[in-house]
């Protein structure tokens, strides 16, 4: 049973998984996006005594946007959850289990606003696809009770996965075939001062990539005198970095920018339309889908219920 347990994790809430799998490139590593969603929270404390419930009477830990979360579909995560790690926190794990509620709550919300939605049709050709590869009915039955889901409740968690699936691809479409890549190089420098030293030495012909070499406070891209590698236009954490990047010809020199790393001297080396490599666009559609997530959380509502 241990591939269908595997097939079922992966399946939930990760998007990148249809783009197959690896991390960055080396060379986006220095300024490579780690986006983090925020997750803003409005705390609502129940009359004394009572948990707040839904039109059916079940009670309910969290609401987004009117949308309730039960108490059942809470316990249940919680328990899937308690089987795959070793909390050192229970409180933290809790908090954990109810944030990826919220979470989903939020994507299926965020798709059906832009009428990305899953029929009935898809969900049931994944469902018989993973009893399949389960062996048949009954063998699924047990992996079912094994892994505290409920034949009712499973169908919905893959809907939530093919719908953050079909958000991914309609993030990623543009990535098919040739892309608009920039090859560059930079130094990066604490202060603006040091930049312009910088600029000055390159004007007087001193080499670029010892510069980096020696100047650089960029610890990966500097032993390789700055090189960034190649990128497309959302591929870095500091995006001014990448519009300056995009905005050059090739040969062109520009800074200092300023981000918030500090300030850097950039060079364009090459400007290409080609393939972005697979584990790249695992990179790419995260970044995207965090980009995409960020304002449905900065414009949701969402009310906790004494956690």
């Amino acid at each position: 049973m241990t591939s269908v347990k595997i097939i079922a994790a992966t399946l939930i809430l990760l998007f990148a998984a249809g783009c197959g799998g690896g991390a960055p490139a080396a060379t986006q590593d220095p300024i490579s996006n780690t986006n983090t969603t925020p997750t803003p929270t409005v705390v609502v404390q129940p009359t004394a005594g009572e948990q707040p419930t839904n039109e059916s009477g079940e009670k309910l830990v969290a609401k987004v946007n009117g949308e309730g979360i039960t108490q059942k579909e809470f316990d249940q995560a919680l328990a899937r959850k308690m089987q795959e790690v070793d909390a050192a926190s229970p409180d933290a794990l809790r908090s954990d289990v109810l944030n990826q509620l919220i979470e989903e709550k939020l994507i299926i919300q965020g798709a059906q606003a832009q009428n990305l939605m899953v029929a009935d049709a898809e969900v049931q050709a994944e469902l018989q696809a993973q009893i399949q590869q389960a062996g048949g009915d009954a063998n699924w039955e047990t992996w079912l009770k094994t892994n505290n889901y409920t034949a009712e409740e499973f169908p919905q968690i893959l809907r939530t996965s093919l719908i953050s699936n079909k958000v991914r691809d309609a993030l990623t479409a543009d990535l098919e075939g040739n892309v608009k890549q920039v090859h560059a190089r930079h130094i990066l420098l604490r202060t603006e001062s040091d930049a312009k030293d910088i600029l000055t030495k390159i004007s007087g012909g001193e080499d670029f990539a010892s510069l980096a070499a020696q100047y650089s406070q960029d610890e990966t891209t500097r032993e390789r005198g700055g090189d960034l590698g190649w990128f497309t236009q959302d591929e870095l954490l500091t995006p001014k970095l990448a519009q300056t990047a995009f905005s050059l010809q090739v040969g062109q020199i520009a800074g200092p920018v300023a981000t918030e790393l500090g300030y850097h001297v950039i060079q364009v080396l090459e400007i290409a339309d080609r393939p972005v490599e697979p584990e790249r666009r695992v990179y790419i559609a995260q970044t995207r889908f965090d980009n995409w997530l960020k304002p449905l959380y900065a414009k949701a509502v969402i009310e906790r219920y004494g956690m």
